[in-house]
């Protein structure tokens, strides 16, 4: 596991230009950083990720990405 700042992901979709639109696959999902990413920058997104656990964790990361916050700009990271 390692860890990976949204601002990061979002910056290497852009970099290797990922169109908006486009579906994203993260073929190794964990907590959902790169998806959180793909969402903010209009993208689509498949997450792989084997461990149950972290799978469960990383759905509810990217719902409630999805939903937004009603107390907190939905882009704060």
């Amino acid at each position: 596991p390692t860890q990976k700042p949204v601002a990061l992901m979002a910056w290497c979709l852009a970099q290797v230009k990922v169109p908006q639109g486009a579906t994203v696959l993260d073929p190794y999902m964990g907590s959902g950083t790169t998806g959180v990413a793909a969402i903010r920058s209009n993208r689509r997104f498949v997450g792989i990720e084997r461990d149950a656990e972290i799978y469960a964790a990383a759905v509810e990361r990217i719902r409630q990405e999805l939903e937004g916050d009603l107390f907190h700009s939905q882009h704060n990271s």
